[in-house]
């Protein structure tokens, strides 16, 4: 698809790592702490090494396919197993988004309205959104995520007369303690949904900037996750966000100009669930594009992934204990599925192409 370039796949890397961290942080920050901030800036420098030790392998080899790199470096086989695994991850993915966007509305916005409401009007039109083609998917992408920003930019001013960094500190009042290593991990686990992505790279025609605009949109999603859990941890104490499910919405209700504009919610209600809609169609795309390439074929294949996950996402979202225990697994599965495997695999396909070069000039 020529209409497909790498200006659009900063959005794509936009769309599919922000919204996790911004909309529930008490996963990570039970653990982390005050220090959860910290963890989030270490995590963020590792996964941006991770992007561009993958496109740099990418580059050198001139081997874009995320399918051929699993099967190259494995073996037909065991590439298709770890796929299929790769795969399943994509559904878990399915029912978090699904699962916390009926969550968070139903318990922020609309407590009369029933979760499974929020799930049918969110599953139906997704599902029809990414069986079209990617053009389609990339145009919803881009206007989503424009307006997201913006709304987050004007959030950002209107939340600023209600932060008190003193909040931040001090640093390490404990020490380093085991809650600190495993807030860094799970948001890693959280930042390895830029692996979702990596199946869109053999559309791209002109990949000559793909580096450069990769690079910048990893680099605006850091800059945006590090001041959202600032400007959390700044807004609450540490011991009323980790009691808080999803300290976003309940921050905008703060905002207040002239005595009656109380607007926040709406902004809120934008970032979440179009951005939680977005990250919804583009991973279901890639999870068909997955299957497709398995063999697992079938003309309601869109259909019956997202009647399944709408009725899991019930079953998961309906209740806010079960909910944080799935998402707080869901961030160990998504390090190990979305970046510790990718990452070893990478190395793996890299060492095997220098040994098929050194025997080859031999």
């Amino acid at each position: 698809m020529d209409k497909f370039n790498t200006k659009h796949f900063a959005f794509l890397i936009l769309s599919v790592t922000i919204v996790s961290q911004k909309t529930y942080p008490k996963v990570f920050t039970l653990n982390g702490g005050r220090d959860s901030w910290i963890a989030v800036i270490i995590s963020s420098i590792i996964i941006l090494l991770y992007l561009m030790l993958f496109l740099k392998i990418c580059q050198k080899t001139n081997n874009y396919d995320f399918i051929s790199i699993y099967r190259q470096a494995l073996g037909h086989k065991a590439g298709n197993l770890l796929l299929f695994v790769f795969a399943i991850t994509l559904f878990i993915t399915l029912v978090e988004s699904a699962a916390v966007e009926a969550s968070s509305m139903h318990t922020n916005m609309l407590l009369d309205t029933p979760v499974w409401f929020f799930i049918l009007f969110f599953v139906i039109p997704a599902a029809y959104s990414a069986s079209r083609d990617l053009v389609s998917i990339i145009t919803i992408t881009l206007i989503g995520i424009t307006l997201i920003i913006l709304a987050g930019i004007n959030l950002g001013m209107l939340t600023s007369e209600y932060k008190d960094s003193r909040l931040l500190f001090p640093i390490f009042r404990d020490g380093i303690t085991k809650g600190f290593f495993l807030s860094i991990l799970q948001t890693l686990g959280l930042y390895g949904s830029l692996t979702i992505i990596f199946p869109y790279l053999t559309e791209i025609k002109d990949k000559r900037k793909l580096f450069l605009h990769s690079i910048l949109g990893m680099i605006f999603v850091i800059q945006i996750l590090i001041v959202s859990i600032t400007g959390t941890l700044m807004t609450f104490e540490i011991t009323r966000v980790n009691s808080i499910p999803y300290p976003k919405l309940l921050q905008t209700q703060m905002i207040s100009k002239l005595r009656f504009i109380e607007a926040g919610e709406l902004y809120v209600m934008l970032q979440i669930v179009g951005g939680w809609y977005i990250r919804y169609v583009i991973t279901l795309y890639a999870l068909i594009k997955i299957l497709s390439a398995l063999n697992l074929r079938h003309k309601y294949l869109t259909i019956i992934i997202s009647t399944l996950a709408g009725i899991i996402a019930y079953f998961v979202g309906n209740n806010l204990f079960i909910l944080f225990k799935f998402l707080n697994w869901y961030t160990y599965i998504t390090l190990f599925n979305f970046f510790i495997i990718p990452l070893l695999i990478c190395i793996i396909y890299t060492l095997k192409k220098k040994n098929v070069k050194v025997n080859g000039s031999s």
